[in-house]
């Protein structure tokens, strides 16, 4: 799983090299493509399937369901990291999160998140404030889920 924070700098050429430790569990073939909180998000090629399956589980008869298929894989890239650990960033997704000279690496269990360092400490921020609540609106859901 991807854990940890780091920080990190585009190049010239708008490549980033990743943390030694997630391009081991990336593996040699990623996909970046736009979070819904104007991150990045990159996985392992063979994960982002699986991660697409789960929005399209219930169907692409909604009209959300297949907006946000559209949002996840329209802007996709996929690459592989080089000898150095560098992954291109194109330009498209680089504007998606304001990316440009440092970057936040984060792990974020399945996947790794990219953040512009200022959007990030504001997002935290947030998520710290925000964390009690959200905890009792998962449990809520989850005994939903259980009684069913």
């Amino acid at each position: 799983m991807f854990l940890g924070e780091y920080s990190h700098n585009l190049d010239e050429k708008g490549r980033l090299t990743l943390p030694a430790r997630m391009r081991e569990l990336l593996g040699e073939r990623v996909v970046v493509t736009r979070g819904l909180e104007r991150c990045l998000l990159v996985f392992p090629a063979n994960d982002f399937e699986k991660f697409l399956q789960n929005v399209n589980t219930v169907g692409m008869t909604a009209a959300d369901v297949r907006g946000l298929s559209r949002f996840f894989s329209s802007k996709a890239t996929e690459d592989s990291p080089d000898k150095q650990g560098r992954i291109n960033l194109p330009q498209t997704l680089r504007d998606h999160a304001n990316l440009n000279g440092e970057v936040t690496v984060i792990g974020a269990f399945d996947h790794v998140e990219l953040w512009n360092p200022a959007q990030y400490l504001q997002a935290d921020a947030d998520l710290v404030k925000n964390v009690p609540d959200m905890s009792e609106r998962v449990n809520e859901a989850m005994q939903r889920i259980r009684e069913k």
